[in-house]
């Protein structure tokens, strides 16, 4: 029964009785196939004068300084304006700030979680640079002092504060992760 289902079908053997694995693998001529044309010279970024660092690099680590110079010149005088403008005590003074603190070291957690499933690093970090200025403004609003009363200047200050602990902590993954993209593999150490 085998045998003459084997003359009614045909065979699903690729090969055919009459051709062998060495003239299906023959090596196709350059006659039929066009040549590539050559890949251009890839382009090497500029760099730093006097070392082989990218120029990029000078970007983000300025970038970063002003960043972070702002952050702590802001956190510097916290406490002070808690107590002296907004005329808080001691205890509240502290907790605020402390809880602020706190929430610039927990958000890059959401940083990273916004860069990777959502937005993107590049996208998370324009965004997040804008709600971190957008931070300052209420900030720097709140302590207007034509600007309203008590209660005006601390809920833009809350709100001020919880901007710039978003946008401080959201955008730290990415810009370290962005800083590092932009090495090659000339720059890897042993």
């Amino acid at each position: 029964m085998l045998e003459e289902r084997e003359r009614k079908e045909p065979a699903m053997n690729p090969f055919q009785k009459n051709e062998s694995k060495e003239t299906l693998f023959s090596p196709v001529s350059t006659e039929e196939v066009p040549p590539r044309p050559p890949s251009p010279p890839k382009k090497s970024s500029p760099k730093i004068c006097g070392s082989s660092y990218p120029l990029s690099i000078a970007f983000i680590v300025v970038n970063e300084f002003c960043e972070r110079f702002s952050y702590y010149g802001m956190k510097a005088v916290l406490t002070l304006y808690f107590l002296y403008f907004l005329h808080w005590n001691e205890d509240t003074s502290t907790s605020v700030y402390h809880a602020f603190s706190s929430l610039c070291y927990f958000t890059p957690i959401l940083g990273a979680i916004i860069a990777d499933s959502w937005l993107g690093k590049f996208k998370t970090i324009i965004y997040l640079s804008l709600v971190y200025v957008l931070g300052h403004v209420l900030k720097s609003l709140g302590a207007i002092p034509i600007l309203g009363g008590n209660v005006v200047h601390t809920i833009l200050s809350l709100i001020g504060l919880s901007l710039i602990a978003l946008g401080t902590g959201g955008i730290k993954p990415c810009v370290a992760a962005f800083g590092g993209d932009q090495f090659e593999e000339e720059h890897e150490m042993c």
